[in-house]
């Protein structure tokens, strides 16, 4: 991932994207939202994560204004808040107007108490309890069905609470166009389309058929639409088309059948960015948001035939769920280097964080850009191994070209605001870093405290016949 020849500035120049607010001094030294890396620590503390308000927004604005143009009917962006939970970011993203793609009550409540507007909610999961349900159906949220045994439950909420429930099917689409852009994770359940099809979530066109009958049939739901997510495959946007286009027959043909006009149509998450750490290590390939939204807004459209049509009512009302794009580049992780020891040929460089904090580097072989924050202008003078200090191998970057770093240098994680603190783990009892958030007109705020050690075991108890040797 790093060039033996290039400086940390060069690599920096090299893979930087629209909304990274990242730029390096005359000293070398990196700077964050015009905040240096190195004062950030001397301030709150090592390791540390640095949230960029700008860069968090930027990248909310940029999806919103592609489907905006893509879709010729009305759209919504619902913020995946699974893939980055603080709190001070879904504020931000409900006072610019993003609404909520939640899985459980956390995310629920979450999503709700930042203000964002219910209507513009969607509660997903394959196993939902009665009580979300019926939180859900009392706060105006639209439940994605994922399997008919939901259709009682949200029955009974509507009775209990007064209110009209509002549903969109969630569908099983799998399209045999999708096979060659299925890989990573999804490899584990099966090859290609097997791998979808043994996913837990979504009702097959002919289950939903049946589902929408009877939801027909209850005037106490509203059943305004469908919704499809097959999740984060590829950046290529033939791979989003083929999501669509399947999607939008299966719903012509559903909609048909039973005389429905739907108005709302789902399309779930997986947005690509145009620089991640899951494209592990390939080369970056910049497909923009703008590329994937027409190539699947232009599907979507075509496979609806009349749904699509103006001329036999409003379109549909296209909502999509994204997470990564909003939130990836919108955190740094920032380290400092501890012990450096050389043997066999290798150098390891211990660093004060660990896969603790980016456990995807664990469970999905994310690879993250390393930037030497202290030393952006000097030249690469060795190949690295940059490892935490856990008890297990804990390899944050293998073989990284980087300046020969020694004790107190500082060191920077590009990407850290995706599936990184909420993957994160105590393990070897660690306490997790603090996290910062770098406002619009340069101020620092905590938005989340560092653990301490009592943190860690805070929720654990002894029973007091365990105690005993204590009272002697």
């Amino acid at each position: 991932m790093t060039d033996p020849a290039k400086t940390g500035a060069e690599t920096l120049a090299g893979v930087k994207i629209f909304s990274d607010r990242l730029t390096v001094d005359a000293e070398g030294k990196l700077h964050i939202a015009g905040v240096a890396a190195s004062e950030l620590l001397e301030r709150f503390g090592s390791p540390l994560v640095v949230g960029v308000e700008d860069t968090l927004l930027r990248n909310f604005d940029r999806i919103q204004e592609a489907f905006a143009t893509a879709w010729p009917g009305p759209s919504a962006i619902l913020y995946a808040i699974k893939s980055n939970n603080t709190l001070a970011f879904r504020h931000l993203l409900s006072r610019a107007g993003a609404g909520g793609d939640c899985f459980g009550l956390g995310e629920l409540r979450a999503t709700l108490d930042s203000g964002a507007d219910p209507a513009r909610i969607a509660l997903n999961g394959s196993d939902k309890s009665p009580e979300l349900i019926l939180i859900a159906v009392m706060h105006g949220v639209t439940i994605n069905i994922d399997d008919a045994e939901e259709i009682d439950m949200i029955a009974d909420a509507a009775a209990q609470s007064g209110k009209r429930a509002r549903v969109n099917l969630r569908l099983k689409i799998l399209p045999e166009a999708l096979g060659p852009y299925m890989g990573g994770s999804t490899q584990r359940h099966g090859q290609g389309i097997a791998s979808a099809k043994r996913a837990k979530w979504g009702l097959s066109p002919a289950s939903a058929t049946e589902v929408a009958t009877r939801l027909l049939q209850m005037p106490s739901i509203d059943l305004a639409g469908f919704s499809v997510h097959i999740g984060h495959l590829s950046n290529r946007p033939e791979a989003f088309a083929a999501i669509a286009a399947e999607f939008g027959a299966a719903v012509l043909e559903i909609s048909t059948a039973l005389g429905l006009r739907p108005r709302i149509l789902d399309l779930g998450g997986g947005w690509a960015r145009e620089r991640e750490p899951e494209q592990r290590g390939a080369p970056v390939d910049r497909v923009t948001i703008e590329t994937q939204a027409t190539a699947a807004a232009d599907a979507l459209a075509f496979a609806l035939g009349p749904l699509a049509d103006p001329a036999n009512g409003p379109l549909p009302e296209l909502w999509l769920e994204p997470g990564r794009y909003i939130s990836g580049n919108a955190q740094v992780l920032l380290a400092t280097v501890g012990s450096v020891k050389e043997d066999c040929g290798y150098r390891w460089v211990n660093v004060d964080i660990s896969t603790n904090d980016l456990m995807r580097i664990e469970t999905g072989s994310f690879e993250y850009d390393i930037l030497p924050a202290s030393r952006m202008h000097d030249t690469p003078t060795a190949s690295q191994e940059i490892v935490g200090s856990t008890c297990f191998r804990s390899v944050i970057g293998a073989g990284r070209n980087l300046p020969s770093l020694g004790r107190g240098d500082v060191l920077a994680v590009l990407d850290a605001g995706m599936y990184a603190e909420v993957f994160s783990t105590q393990f070897n009892s660690v306490p997790r870093p603090a996290a910062v958030l770098i406002g619009t007109g340069g101020e620092v705020e905590i938005m989340r405290v560092r653990e301490t050690l009592v943190d860690v075991f805070a929720s654990h108890r002894v029973p007091d016949r365990l105690r005993q040797h204590e009272k002697e």
